[in-house]
């Protein structure tokens, strides 16, 4: 009795433990970016990802509009909605935002007014 109380109790420990290590997904709008993201921005390219040490991705957006942002998780894929709507003046304005995946996801598709959008995407460490 006690064996098998000490092995449930150690599966139970185990499975605890190794969900705390997976990383979430989470998707966010920030305000500030560490100085080699900032560095990394390319004022000509709409929308662009900036990758630092594969562990963060950060996501840049210019646009005239205001712009909501989604995130859905569909299989092994990310999906993140951009949608413009108009804004009351017609300034530049950039829109930052971090990404991060867990080891389920194999893609990560940004869609802008319900379009697939290609991205350049910049590797910095």
């Amino acid at each position: 009795m006690k064996k098998l109380f000490l092995l449930i109790f150690s599966a139970f420990a185990l499975l605890s433990l190794s969900a705390c290590a997976q990383k979430k997904l989470s998707f966010e709008e920030v305000d500030t970016v560490p100085k080699k993201v900032r560095e990394a921005i390319n004022p000509d390219d709409q929308l662009q990802m900036i990758n630092k040490n594969g562990k963060v991705s950060y996501f840049v957006f210019q646009s005239q509009e205001d712009v909501d942002a989604s995130l859905e998780s569909v299989d092994k894929t990310t999906l993140i909605k951009l949608d413009e709507k108009d804004a009351s003046d017609n300034e530049l304005k950039q829109y930052i935002y971090t990404l991060t995946t867990d080891d389920s996801v194999d893609t990560i598709d940004i869609k802008v007014n319900g379009e697939s959008t290609p991205y350049p995407m910049t590797i910095i460490n």
